[in-house]
């Protein structure tokens, strides 16, 4: 009925360590002290499934109905996987006709009111990806939520959205729906209910619908949509539901490109599911595509031998511990299926990796049936063991490359924890800087195995002229292993970019792939700050030597509502460009408060954000002093009176304050009362019980916390000296209690300096300039710790300035 309600709540975490299922299935609720779903417990009674795919872009909405079929109330854990390259935009849980959907919030302050929670019993929900320090780089793709209650005999409706950025290649695209069981038991659906919705720029023909159980009905098909559904009652998930397609290839080399504007952001489309408000204005965003064609370039998966030069591979094996189980068994899977692609007149070699490197030959080997049996044999008699030195094995990899046309194929989860340096970047750079000293320059190609795999490190690796690709636990590996040796047999277009004329016309512009290979798709998404007519795109790269060349010509315009996927997929590439920086060059801090504004504004888990969901009273707890006398809460329309009463032993009534109530689709009622809050009350975060009456006189039963809060933040200053020059940045680090929400910093002279926390430090930090002009002398640095009641407590430490 209102914002607080506290009758239902979900916790939310990434699934990790190995008493915990190595593979998950999508949308498993497992009953408490239980292994596995048990449907004479908890059971699907209904799941719909929404999928919409617009030029590659496929938000998945999924909904699903639990039935409690016990006499008592139960709990219950959700198991939800993800496919690689995706990211949640949206999760809620239903309290009966109440959505209480989760919130994006900066990650630090996430997890307060995380803890604070489940100090007071309730179980709040937090969904956060992974921590970007090299110890766990990864976006977890499983994750599982606490349900609780579900009522006796009762339901709990779920949702989760979802968006998967689709590749093209070889002309083909595909869509895989995870409905099979992998980890766990079958799962039976009382009712399930599937709407494929399919558009592309491009022309498509040819869709193939793989599940036999799932059989869709098409209800519009032409060369640039498909829209079809499946409904069907005690439907047994045995398998999934995949869908491909082929892209024409008489559209290649033609540039296409697609806007949105929403001139009005204030206003949400009638079928968006997570509208996003904001009342300054929107820039528009724009999507340019080509379908890079074959040129003279065979596209055939393998070439034939007589038409390739032969090759000289070199294959990196991770053997280290990190590679247990499905691990080990995709990357051996795609090693053989790699030396089974090599031809007689190939070279190659296999070398082991953990905190040492071993090989199966001193030097490259022809690619002979006897020798590719003898490398199979040796990884199968390699126990795993050790840490992992990944900057050792790709030094190892580099002096195996003597001949031409050398390649170096790295299977690893990238978890690198031995060697001269165990920091991403760092490896990353080093590597880079032998490979461009190598006479061969060999394309470096990465197959990722494994949810949490470093992808920032293994990412910035196969930019040196190769390809990354990576499998889930959760995924089938087929597609992406056959996609990889497509593309690690073929050679990508070179100097590919896109040309904007007028320049000015655009704001910022990025490139949505690494590489691109004939048969693939080079995308490129941007934003524009006003309404143009007539500008000029150009796409330009080398194929097989040859210039290629793609034109159009497009308005930009001051309203387009077709593409609603561009601001987020905008979005998610300035992101990923940021985080990228950070891998590079270290935290920044105004890149991560740029990064923490994109994901709350766009709604998408970052490294450095979280979803919480938390009744609201916890999101937006009133704070108070003793004496302060107000205390409001909004409520339902139909709510006709509300009565407060307190901790201390007060009942008051609550008056509707009508001029400030919400109208519209969010619309509420405001009610307020004054009280005095005992001077004798400690610090602390208190309950107030609601009793709220409708226009039915039906009764409903609330709770409302509120912090008292007294006491002045404690702050510490941490400095590396106290001595410095005219000129100087001064680091800056304080540590202060956990009540504190904001610190700043100030020396006379110099302006103030707010201070953010930085996890690696374990304190707040920031940098404060001495100004040029300050005399010599001694001077007092005060840093002001402020709290959410707006207590104040400082401390000073004296710094001499010098010449």
């Amino acid at each position: 009925m209102i914002g607080s309600r506290l009758a239902a709540f979900l916790v939310i975490s990434f699934l990790m360590g190995a008493a915990l299922p190595l593979r998950a299935d999508t949308g498993v609720l497992i009953p408490r002290d239980r292994q596995q779903p048990d449907p004479a417990i908890l059971s699907l009674q209904e799941m719909e499934v929404n999928v919409l795919i617009d030029d590659g872009d496929a938000r998945v909405f999924i909904q699903q109905i639990f039935a409690n079929h016990s006499n008592s109330i139960e709990e219950g854990t959700y198991v939800f996987s993800l496919p690689s390259g995706s990211t949640v935009s949206d999760f809620a849980v239903w309290d009966g006709p109440v959505r209480i959907p989760a919130v994006i919030l900066e990650r630090r302050r996430a997890e307060e009111i995380y803890d604070q929670a489940r100090m007071q019993a309730i179980d709040p929900g937090l969904l956060a990806a992974g921590e970007r320090d090299g110890s766990d780089p990864a976006n977890r793709s499983v994750f599982s939520a606490k349900i609780v209650p579900i009522p006796a005999h009762g339901t709990k409706r779920l949702e989760i959205e979802y968006h998967q950025r689709l590749a093209v290649t070889d002309f083909r695209q595909g869509f895989l729906l995870s409905l099979q069981p992998s980890a766990y038991k079958q799962q039976r659906a009382g009712h399930f209910r599937l709407h494929f919705d399919l558009h592309s720029t491009q022309p498509i023909a040819d869709p193939q619908f793989a599940a036999k159980t799932i059989r869709l009905q098409i209800t519009k098909q032409d060369e640039h949509t498909i829209i079809g559904g499946f409904e069907g009652d005690g439907v047994d998930f045995t398998e999934d539901f995949a869908a491909k397609w082929r892209i024409d290839s008489a559209s290649s080399d033609k540039l296409e490109v697609t806007t949105y504007r929403n001139p009005h952001p204030g206003v949400p489309l009638p079928d968006e599911i997570a509208p996003q408000r904001s009342a300054a204005p929107e820039p528009g965003f724009f999507l340019a595509q080509t379908l890079i064609g074959a040129g003279s370039q065979s596209v055939a998966p393998q070439p034939a031998p007589s038409q390739a030069s032969p090759r000289n591979v070199i294959v990196l094996f991770d053997n280290s511990l990190s590679m247990q189980w499905e691990k080990l068994e995709g990357s051996y899977t795609a090693m053989e299926k790699l030396l089974r692609s090599l031809t007689p007149a190939d070279h190659f070699n296999l070398l082991l990796f953990n905190q040492d490197v071993s090989g199966f030959q001193p030097t490259p080997v022809l690619a002979t049936a006897a020798n590719l049996q003898g490398a199979l044999q040796f990884v199968r008699g390699s126990p795993l063991r050790g840490g992992t030195d990944l900057d050792k094995a790709l030094t190892a990899a580099l002096t195996q490359c003597t001949l031409s046309n050398s390649v170096i194929v790295v299977l690893t989860d990238g978890e690198s924890d031995r060697g001269t340096t165990v920091v991403g970047r760092k490896i990353a750079a080093a590597y880079t800087r032998r490979w461009k000293d190598s006479p061969q320059r060999p394309r470096t190609n990465v197959f990722a195995v494994g949810d949490d795999a470093n992808l920032a490190l293994l990412s910035q690796i196969a930019r040196n002229d190769g390809v990354l690709e990576h499998v889930l636990s959760t995924e089938p590996i087929d597609a992406k292993l056959s996609s990889f040796l497509y593309k690690i047999s073929n050679r990508p277009v070179a100097d590919l970019r896109l040309d904007v004329d007028p320049r000015a016309k655009i704001h910022t512009l990025y490139p949505l792939d690494d590489s691109v290979y004939a048969g693939s798709m080079a995308s490129w998404v941007g934003d524009y700050p006003a309404a143009a007519k007539n500008v000029s795109f150009t796409g330009h790269a080398l194929r097989d030597g040859a210039a290629l060349t793609a034109l159009a010509n497009a308005d930009l315009p001051q309203e387009s509502l077709a593409h609603p996927q561009l601001p987020r997929l905008w979005a998610q590439a300035r992101v990923n460009a940021l985080l990228d920086q950070i891998a590079r060059e270290g935290e920044d801090r105004a890149a991560i408060d740029e990064i923490i504004q994109l994901s709350r504004k766009y709604k998408f888990v970052t490294p450095y954000t979280s979803f919480l969901a938390v009744p609201r009273s916890l999101l937006r707890p009133r704070v108070i002093r003793p004496g302060d006398p107000v205390l409001r809460v909004h409520t339902d329309p139909s709510i006709q009176s509300v009565i407060a009463l307190f901790p201390f032993g007060l009942t008051k009534p609550l008056r509707h304050i009508a001029a400030e109530d919400k109208k519209g689709p969010d619309s509420d009622r405001l009610w307020e009362t004054r009280f005095l809050a005992p001077a004798e009350m400690k610090d602390g975060t208190y309950s107030v019980r609601l009793i709220l009456r409708d226009a039915g006189g039906r009764t409903y039963r609330e709770s409302k916390t509120f912090v008292i809060a007294s006491t002045p933040p404690q702050v510490k200053i941490l400095l590396d000296r106290t001595k410095y020059h005219r000129g100087d940045l001064v680091s800056v680090k304080a540590e202060s209690t956990a009540s504190t929400r904001r610190l700043t910093a100030r020396l006379e002279g110099a302006g103030p300096v707010d201070l953010r926390w930085n996890a690696a430090l374990g304190a707040s930090a920031g940098q404060l300039r001495i100004p040029d002009g300050l005399a010599p002398g001694r001077y007092t640095l005060s840093v002001t710790a402020e709290d959410i009641a707006h207590n104040m407590g400082t401390q000073e430490a004296q710094v001499e300035i010098l010449p």
